[in-house]
Parts: C-alpha cells; structure tokens; sequence
C-alpha cells in the first residue's frame, strides 16, 4: 500500500475542509508514492517518536496535532520541531497529521467525547 493510499482512507473519513482555519492537517513530510512500511500513531510528533518509528521500521507516522504550524525560512535543527523535521527526512519517514477535522468530523473525536458522555442529537456547528 502507498501512503497516498493511506492519505485518501483518513481524508475520506475526515476531509481536509472540516479543519479550523489555524489548522495545518494533511501530509506534512514525506512522498506520496512511498511503499507504507508501518506506520504509527501518535498525539504529538516528537524526536523520541521518530526514534520509536525506526526503530519499528515504519515509514509513516500519523499524529493527531500537526508537527508544522507555520512556515519555516530555514531549517537548522535550533529547536525539536526542526530537529524532528531533519529526522523524519533523513529516515524517509512520513508524517501525516488529523487535527480538527477528525475533531470535526462525523464520527470523529467530537462525536465520540459526546457519545462517551451521553449527549444525545449531537451534530456540527460549523467547520
């Protein structure tokens, strides 16, 4: 299986468009058309993560919050999320992330926090 593959599963359930406006989900690191390995799930992205993934042999990470929120003009390794940038790249390690729209998405965290807790009708307000 491919990681676009990959990719179309979680953004079928969870399109890219029920994201919040801050968001960054969607792949973050890494080629579409790389063979899928493994892959692991994580809340954060973190170097000790990364480790974790290779020393699994996966090749894709997934987390629910994003590792890139911004843009970078340089990538140096001056802090962890730069640091996990220039790991993930070395190892050929994809990171794909799903943040708010899998919050968001039908079925997704939201519904099922609600349906943990016993709330009946529930249904999105906005994306």
């Amino acid at each position: 299986m491919k990681i676009k593959e990959v990719v179309c599963a979680l953004e079928r359930f969870a399109p890219l468009p029920l994201q919040d406006g801050f968001d960054n989900a969607g792949l973050q690191i890494g080629l579409t058309d790389a063979e899928v390995t493994g892959a692991l799930l994580c809340l954060d992205v973190t170097e000790a993560v990364i480790d974790e993934a290779i020393a699994l042999e996966c090749n894709l990470i997934i987390s629910h919050h994003p590792l890139l929120f911004k843009g970078y003009k340089s990538i140096t390794g001056k802090d962890y999320i730069e640091c996990c940038i220039i790991k993930a790249i070395k190892n050929e390690i994809a990171i794909y992330s799903s943040h708010t729209n899998l919050d968001n998405a039908s079925g997704g965290v939201n519904f099922k926090i609600a349906e943990k807790i016993g709330l009946k009708n529930v249904q999105i307000l906005s994306p």
